[in-house]
């Protein structure tokens, strides 16, 4: 069996190279290929970026993955059986010239570079490495609520920038962490583990999940609540919900309106989730967002203008540890399917039927 692992020219991508080879030996490839989609980094935050929306870097929305180019290491070994990709695009075009592909393994958590519709036409099975790096965004989202609410980056900035005393947006009321209510949008494993790492820090912690049952949560300590409730009541606010077609901008002007000017707001998922428009007019405390509609920013991006705002450049799931677990957890996912049959461990599980 022959596996072709693709990774990107760049420093975040280098840490999967050698366990996406352990990972694709794990599934038995006696030959391994490896090799880079973009050679270098200047453009790969553009390119991902276009990817993740499913269309061209120069805005080719009809094409979609099919309008990006095939890279010299595929096009060099279209035999292989298996293909390792973090953000390389897998589109109709490159799979019909890989005959022998009978399984993609997309080691990140969202598949938006895979044409799962082609591959499951194809019969070819595709895995992802999802909750690969959910311990890192839920140290990260606490991490970012810290350095809003105590105004830890401002500070530094402030400080940098020769104004060790500046004022503060939140100075009037700088809050404890304790006794606040904390409300989750959204409670997948991200979510959960958000919960879980702030119950030292003696918060009650709220959540509005239509798809979480509520006996889910017995034992959490975390109470299901509508989202009014939760936008009304909350006095920090993070989004872990997974970004839909029914989902876009599920948080707007309405959403805000209802929130506390004493409260804070989160984000560490996806910028679609929440019409950021909503977030300018300073209404509230302040907003810690990892996120952005445009990445990266541009700059003359009015984000800039705003003092209460904390900004981080989609740095959430970025560890060398999620990024050394993703291909391992992949492959492993392929050979449980290979084992049990078992359709949910799949992306396509249309492709079992």
């Amino acid at each position: 069996m022959k596996a072709v692992c693709v990774l990107a020219g760049v420093p975040v991508m280098q840490e999967m190279a050698d366990t996406m080879v352990a990972a694709a030996k794990l599934m038995g490839a006696d030959e391994v290929v490896s090799g880079d989609w973009l050679a270098e980094d200047e453009n790969f935050a553009t390119l991902a970026k276009a990817v993740e929306d499913n269309q061209h870097e120069l805005g080719d929305k009809e094409g979609r993955l099919d309008s990006f180019a095939i890279p010299e290491i595929l096009k060099n070994n279209l035999d292989a059986d298996v293909l390792f990709v973090a953000f390389c695009p897998v589109s109709a075009k490159l799979m019909d010239q890989m005959p022998n592909l009978k399984a993609i393994c997309a080691c990140r958590g969202g598949i938006e570079n895979v044409d799962i519709a082609a591959a499951t036409k194809r019969g070819v099975i595709v895995v992802n490495a999802a909750g690969r790096n959910a311990n890192a965004v839920s140290d990260f989202t606490v991490g970012m609520m810290l350095a809003c609410v105590r105004n830890i980056a401002q500070s530094n900035y402030n400080i940098r920038n020769g104004e060790y005393s500046a004022p503060l947006a939140n100075a009037d009321n700088m809050p404890d962490m304790e006794g606040k209510v904390v409300g989750l949008v959204g409670y997948g494993h991200i979510g959960g583990l958000v919960a879980k790492k702030l119950s030292g820090f003696d918060v009650k912690v709220i959540t509005y999940d239509p798809y979480i049952p509520t006996e889910a949560l017995a034992g959490t300590g975390v109470e299901k609540v509508e989202k009014d409730e939760l936008f009304k009541t909350a006095d920090i606010i993070s989004v872990h919900a997974r970004l839909t077609p029914d989902n876009v901008h599920m948080i707007g002007a309405a959403e805000i309106a209802l929130m506390k000017p004493t409260a804070y707001f989160v984000n560490t998922a996806r910028a679609g989730l929440v019409d950021y428009d909503a977030l300018k007019e300073h209404r509230i405390a302040a907003a810690a967002l990892d996120v952005h509609e445009e990445e990266p920013l541009p700059a003359d991006t009015k984000w800039l203008d705003l003092d209460n705002v904390v900004l981080t450049g989609h740095l959430g799931g970025v560890t060398a540890d999620a990024q050394r677990k993703s291909p391992i957890i992949a492959a492993k996912k392929a050979i449980q399917y290979k084992e049990t049959g078992n359709k949910r461990l799949l992306m396509n599980p249309a492709v079992a039927e």
